[in-house]
This record gives C-alpha cells, sequence and structure tokens, in this order.
C-alpha cells in the first residue's frame, strides 16, 4: 500500500510546490551578488518546508505556528519580487503572476488554519480584493516608503559600477531587508510576533545609516536623496512598534 508524507496530502502544497519551482528558475537566472537572489530562494523554499513540518504537527499550536511561518515566507517571498522589479530583475508581467501564485497559496493557507484552529477572526479575503494589490502589507505606506527607499539606492548607490565596493553589498543587503521584514511581520497574528519582525526592519534601517556615510566617505556615493527618506521609515517603524508594545500588553 503507497504510503504518503501528511503534507501530501495537501492542496496548498501543490500549489506552494509549484511557486517553489518558478522561484528556483528566477533566481538561477539572477547574479548570485544581489541579495534578493538569497532571499528568495531561501523564503521560497521555507513555504514548502514550513508547510510539510505543519502537516506533521496539524491541529497542534506547533503546526498553526509551523503554517504561520509558512504564511510569512509566502509574504516574503512576495516583497522579494517587488525587489526584484525594481532590480530590472523581472518583467511586470512575471511580478503579478508570481503574486498571484502566492495570493492562492495564502488564500488556502488562512482557510487552513482557520479548519485547524477553529478560528473565526481571520479571513482569507483580506489577501486580494483590488487588481493590483495581491496582500495586505502593500497597501501600508511604510512598505511602499521603503520600496521608494530601495530604488533611489539602486540608481544612485548600488549602479553595476558601483556594486563592486565592498559596502554595497551591505547597502544591498540591509536595505533589502527591510521590507521584507515589514511584509512578513505585517502577516504575524500575534502582536508580538510582528513587534519583532519590526525590530529587525529597524535595525536594518539602522544598519543602512551607518553605512551610508561609509559610501558616501569612501566612494562619494550620493545619498543625500536617501537620508530623509529612511528617516521617514524609521520614524514610521518606531510608531508601529510602540502600537504593537502597547496592544501586546493588553
Amino acid at each position: 500500500m503507497t504510503q504518503f508524507f501528511p503534507h501530501e496530502k495537501l492542496d496548498v502544497y501543490v500549489e506552494a510546490l509549484s511557486f517553489t519551482r518558478v522561484a528556483a528558475e528566477l533566481v538561477d537566472r539572477w547574479p548570485a551578488s544581489v541579495s534578493v537572489h538569497d532571499q528568495l530562494d531561501r523564503a521560497s523554499e521555507s513555504i514548502l518546508t514550513n508547510l510539510a513540518r505543519s502537516a506533521r504537527l496539524h491541529r497542534t499550536a506547533q503546526g498553526i505556528y509551523f503554517l504561520e511561518c509558512s504564511l510569512g515566507s509566502v509574504l516574503e517571498s512576495a516583497a522579494c519580487l517587488d525587489v526584484a522589479s525594481l532590480k530590472g530583475l523581472i518583467e511586470n508581467d512575471m511580478l503579478h503572476s508570481g503574486k498571484r501564485q502566492l495570493q492562492t497559496v495564502a488564500r488556502m493557507q488562512m482557510g487552513l488554519r482557520r479548519a485547524w484552529s477553529k478560528s473565526v477572526h481571520e479571513d482569507a479575503e483580506q489577501y486580494g480584493v483590488e487588481a493590483d494589490v495581491y496582500f495586505p502589507h502593500e497597501t501600508l505606506h511604510v512598505y511602499q516608503r521603503s520600496l521608494q527607499l530601495y530604488g533611489v539606492l539602486e540608481m544612485r548607490v548600488l549602479g553595476v559600477e558601483k556594486r563592486r565596493h565592498r559596502y554595497a553589498r551591505r547597502i544591498d543587503e540591509v536595505a533589502t531587508s527591510l521590507p521584507l521584514n515589514i511584509a512578513e511581520g505585517n502577516g504575524r497574528f500575534s502582536h508580538l510576533d510582528h513587534s519583532k519582525f519590526v525590530e529587525i526592519a529597524e535595525d536594518a534601517g539602522t544598519k543602512l545609516a551607518a553605512y551610508l556615510d561609509l559610501a558616501e566617505g569612501l566612494w562619494s556615493a550620493d545619498v543625500d536623496p536617501a537620508r530623509p527618506m529612511l528617516r521617514e521609515v524609521m520614524a514610521m517603524l518606531a510608531g508601529l512598534r510602540g502600537y504593537l508594545d502597547s496592544e501586546g500588553e493588553q
């Protein structure tokens, strides 16, 4: 008699596997030197592995936790596609095709979570009701501003001829980390978990400020347009974390 792993019986796993294969094809074409290459590779794999772990434990608290981790990786993958689009690594059609796949996975995950936890508070409909808005984090001003910041850095600091400098890699890493952690944190169900991802984003922003100083001093990078945008993002993150911390104490 054929034996199946629990996750092999889940339709959402099949859908997630399809996206992960697409992601693998994308990263194989991208330069390994760009941060989003490793980020999407890791996040897309995490969707699958955490789904498999959640299926093994399913209706337990640990199983639901792994399911939420998988959902977080879906949101992180979607943010990776946004960053890749800013870098000119994917065409607009591929951006939307990938997000539609991820949106389907997220909606199925939400339905599975409700079934396992008997929760009536979360609604799968939040994952896409507008034509070009697939996930709730895409409507956040702090997320959009972090993407705009990355776009400025890509144009002013991370150009091909400048990327050879050792600190350009660090700037790429922390600037990528900002929107990715904002996106993943926004999908967390507890205020405490959400706050942790906001703190990670704040830490990335703090490092970015220091690396911008280095870039300006070492190769006269034009960082002035990026600085006020970074300050604005950091102010919004501080406000968000304060709100989440106060809610978590109640």
